[in-house]
């Protein structure tokens, strides 16, 4: 019986094992479907708590009951009004604060003087626990739209200041000096190295402050307000009324991931297209 044998130059090199179709719709879902996972087993375990009466159902009401409350305040429409009054604090809030930390982040980042003038300012508006002002801010501008928006500006501008002037100082050396090797005057480097150079520091202060002027919002109206997603929650608290309440928190909550889910995808793109 005569063997083949192949000689070691003829010998192909085996082909690497393909990837199972399953392999790759888990890694491309994984992410996804842990997140859903972990909150339906927060859910069931909500459930089970208050089927076997573990917690009082007088304070922490069944999910059920607090599903049907916000099918009904979204059935109703009644939601909707207090969204949009949190919706224009919120926004009006975080627009001004991005103008002021952009402004004066650059500022700070570029001319050292500007830097040590506000530097206390800077370091005491970022130490100072902005929840406890609520009650000053209340008392200098009432219960209606400004002292929201001043509270979104002062929990907000600071963290948009320093990130973006974390971006201005961290600009390539290289790209300065050639920037300046052409004349460039501070007003031309600032627009063509400066700004492309810091955008994914500003992007990431962007980030942190929509979570940020969401719970300034928030808070701002459990004092004082006469509408809102804050007032509806406090008036449900009130008011005794438990499966309303949690609603309106399980709202605020995904309202909150939503909008910090859409800055960090912001963010992503921005910066995949600056490389």
């Amino acid at each position: 019986m005569a063997i083949d044998m192949a000689s070691p130059g003829s010998m192909t090199p085996p082909h690497p094992k393909a990837t199972p179709s399953w392999a790759k719709a888990w890694r491309s879902s994984r992410s996804t479907v842990l997140g859903i996972s972990s909150v339906v087993l927060l859910a069931m375990t909500w459930h089970m708590a208050t089927v076997f009466q573990l917690v009082n159902a007088l304070f922490v009401p069944p999910p059920l009951a607090v599903l049907e409350s916000i099918k009904s305040l979204f059935t109703t429409g009644e939601l909707w009004y207090h969204l949009g009054v949190s919706g224009e604090e919120f926004g009006l809030g975080l627009g001004i604060s991005i103008l002021l930390g952009t402004v004066f982040g650059i500022l700070t980042g570029w001319y050292r003087p500007v830097e040590e003038f506000l530097r206390p300012i800077i370091i005491g508006l970022n130490s100072m626990p902005h929840l406890a002002v609520i009650p000053i801010v209340i008392l200098l501008f009432g219960i209606g739209l400004t002292p929201k928006v001043v509270m979104v500006v002062l929990s907000c501008t600071v963290t948009i200041l320093l990130n973006t002037a974390a971006g201005v100082t961290n600009v390539e050396a290289q790209l300065m000096r050639m920037s300046r090797s052409f004349g460039a005057s501070d007003y031309q480097a600032i627009r063509t190295v400066v700004i492309p150079s810091m955008i994914p520091y500003f992007m990431t202060g962007i980030r942190i402050s929509v979570g940020r002027a969401l719970i300034a919002v928030v808070v701002s109206e459990f004092f004082a307000s006469k509408a809102g997603v804050g007032n509806l929650m406090i008036s449900a608290a009130n008011s005794f009324n438990m499966p309303r309440m949690y609603a309106t928190l399980i709202i605020i909550t995904g309202l909150g991931i939503a909008l910090t889910q859409g800055a960090t995808l912001l963010e992503r793109r921005i910066q995949r297209w600056k490389d």
